[in-house]
């Protein structure tokens, strides 16, 4: 017999932020377990369990969209692509690897006092840029299995634990210049920058020479800090973010203290947040404890510090168990609200900090912020299990992140924004910003770099585990074509989810299963859908108080179960009061026709010679017509718009030609109505975005 639930999955705020409570009042009164391990004193357990990388691969659009980037995209090719614009080195290659030749560091001194003086500003760049492609190269390469991305992500894996001293110390600073500096320096950062790629590439590989390598060097820099000894973050004379930048190196502690168990990385990641809280030169301290137990206090930083200091709180209170972390990170979360625009990405200046004063809809973002968010979000759905978060994710990828890229993976720009008349360094009006520009590379690489990582993060983050009584389960956290193959209460299990989700809502998911076996699986159910539905054959079906249909049954190779998402076209109100329109986690824009200059082109590169890859700038073909007054019709069904599906879009590639647009009519100049037809932003150069509302 098949089984029908319709529920509706609206809810205050205030409810939320009460279930929330409970949840962690239940939790704290648990006993603790930390994967599968006795927690250690006072620790909070994680509500989702992360799947190890490679057990969640991408199906369907996802997986074309990778495989494109790698072939014929920026991302497989940025080594071929990207110049130090001083030395004209193409410095990703393997030749210039700073980690390995340690070049940029090479006049490293040490002051009378034994500190280093590193040679120069930024002398750090080369090896953030170095290690962050290098990430999303190898965890695209591994998801897809396309080959010559995995070689070179064998070969760079290869160079770094060649490159290895015999202390265990993997960085860019010669011998004698090292973990302790008279000036700025990038040695946390940098290094977590390429301990992460490796990592990843442990996980997908289960290589243990390489968890082995990155184990030893974690325990040589994090022997040098700690209390009682030299606090990092108080190195004077800070004029770029280099030391802010390394309290990130929490990402790498908490990955090492869930696969190894190992009290010391829990203590050093508290630590290393004690000392960040204590320093006083420290230039970005939006992320500082007292200001986050404030909750007046807007966040000021610069953007990928702030969004990656999002998860530190909330990463201390399930390491700790003390509360204050967990009223911080609420205030956290609770003033990235306050920043985003409706695309998802938080509202930023022409120097990249985060705006809190004189916001505009159309104020630009950088991408690295848009990155960083995005895996602060993966971390609060891990961690929390807030289907809310699920939320966030998609909307900020799907719209913010998708829309300052070409669909075709050749070009992506560094500075975005929701709405925008140009694409262009030295606009006709406004401030010029030369990071404003449409390219298959830019110096420095980290936000292109952060665009090649956007989709491996979330096709991994798209299933996690699930814990309870039951044993565990699945959980179905984000929603695109997969596939995910693991092991539930001691059975291999595959669910395959069908679905051209974010541009259709009917979900399946068809499970194998070696042996019967019985587990929840839950699926979320985002806050824009009304009365969704499933259909499962012999399940039982309830929803939970964190957002999700738990789906509960003896799972037998064959079984089925289909969701029916139900979104409406709805507007979100943008800081200046006027609307924009969303459909499921799209937002939707007029897209403005474009004139484009190319203003340089790149050789081709690889051994096929891919060529296409240039430098652009866009114009509005017809400014008047751009600026052209129209107004939505709020007292109107959906404002006047319907759901049009476009029979001529390839659902393998549906931001070229979106499977979806909104038909409507606005209201024009002199009263007149005009017919228009809206796109997803993901699929706009120039747009149009908030309209103002007729009366």
């Amino acid at each position: 017999m098949k089984r029908k639930l319709r529920v509706c999955c609206r809810g205050s705020l205030p409810t939320r932020a009460f279930v929330l409570g409970v949840m962690l009042l239940s939790i704290l009164s648990d006993t603790a377990t930390v994967a599968g391990r006795p927690a250690a004193s006072g620790q909070i357990p994680e509500a989702l369990g992360p799947l190890r990388l490679g057990e969640v691969k991408p199906e369907g659009w996802l997986r074309a969209t990778l495989l494109r980037d790698l072939k014929t995209g920026y991302a497989g090719h940025l080594d071929e692509l990207l110049q130090d614009p001083q030395t004209k080195k193409f410095l990703l290659r393997p030749e210039n690897n700073d980690f390995v030749t340690r070049e940029n560091n090479r006049g490293c001194r040490c002051d009378k006092s034994g500190l280093a003086m590193p040679p120069a500003l930024r002398t750090w760049w080369h090896g953030e840029m170095i290690g962050d492609w290098h990430d999303g190269l190898l965890r695209a390469a591994f998801l897809t299995g396309e080959p010559r991305a995995r070689a070179k992500a064998d070969r760079f894996v290869a160079a770094i634990l060649k490159s290895q001293d015999e202390d265990g110390y993997i960085g860019i600073y010669p011998k004698g210049c090292r973990f302790h500096f008279a000036r700025p320096d990038g040695e946390l950062w940098t290094q977590r920058c390429v301990l992460l790629p490796l990592l990843a590439y442990y996980e997908f590989t289960g290589r243990e020479d390489v968890l082995d390598a990155v184990q030893r060097a974690v325990k040589l820099t994090i022997s040098q800090y700690g209390h009682g000894k030299r606090n990092y973050f108080d190195t004077p004379n800070q004029r770029d973010c280099g030391i802010s930048h390394g309290l990130m190196y929490l990402d790498v502690l908490d990955w090492l203290y869930r696969l190894t168990g190992d009290e010391a990385y829990r203590r050093a990641a508290l630590s290393l947040y004690d000392d960040y809280n204590a320093a006083r030169n420290v230039l970005v301290k939006d992320g500082q404890l007292e200001k986050l137990l404030d909750p007046t206090i807007p966040f000021s930083g610069h953007g990928p510090d702030v969004m990656g200091f999002l998860r530190v709180t909330l990463l201390c209170h399930h390491l700790s168990g003390k509360r204050v972390y967990w009223q911080a990170w609420q205030n956290a979360i609770r003033k990235v609200q306050r920043h985003l625009g409706v695309g998802g990405s938080p509202l930023s200046g022409h120097g990249e900090e985060i705006k809190a004063k004189d916001q505009r809809p159309d104020m630009p973002y950088e991408y690295c912020s848009t990155f960083y968010l995005e895996h602060s979000l993966i971390w609060a759905l891990q961690k929390t299990g807030a289907a809310r978060f699920g939320d966030m994710i998609e909307r900020t990828l799907f719209n913010a992140a998708q829309g300052a890229r070409f669909a075709d993976g050749k070009a992506l720009t560094y500075y975005s924004a929701d709405e925008r008349l140009w694409v262009r360094q030295r606009p006709p009006e406004g401030r010029g910003n030369r990071r404003f520009i449409y390219t298959a590379a830019f110096y420095p690489s980290c936000c292109h770099d952060s665009g090649a990582r956007v989709y491996p993060y979330a096709i991994s983050a798209m299933w996690m585990r699930s814990r309870g009584d039951n044993g565990g389960g699945l959980v179905a956290t984000l929603y695109g074509p997969s596939r995910v193959e693991t092991e539930v209460n001691g059975t291999r299990v595959t669910v395959v989810e069908e679905t051209g989700y974010p541009f259709s809502f009917d979900v399946r998911f068809s499970i194998q299963a070696e042996r019967p076996v019985a587990f929840p699986l839950c699926l979320r159910i985002p806050a824009w859908s009304a009365e969704p539905s499933v259909t499962a054959a012999g399940a039982s079906v309830t929803r939970d108080e964190r957002g999700y249909l738990v789906v509960s049954k003896e799972w037998k190779s064959g079984d089925q179960v289909r969701v029916q998402l139900r979104p409406a076209i709805r507007g979100l109100r943008a800081v200046d009061g006027r609307t924009a329109l969303a459909y499921g986690p799209l937002v939707f824009c007029l897209p403005i026709p474009e004139k484009t200059q190319i203003v340089r082109r790149f050789p081709p590169v690889g051994p096929d010679q891919i060529g296409g890859f240039c430098a652009y700038q866009f114009d509005p073909a017809d400014l008047a017509s751009a600026r052209r007054p129209l107004k939505l019709f709020a007292e109107r069904p959906g404002f006047g718009f319907r759901v049009v599906k476009n029979k001529a879009a390839d659902p393998l590639y549906p931001w070229d030609r979106p499977p979806l647009t909104l038909r409507g009519t606005m209201l024009g100049a002199g009263g007149r109505h005009e017919s228009v037809t809206l796109l997803p932003m993901g699929s706009t150069l120039l747009r149009r975005t908030f309209f103002a509302t007729s009366k």
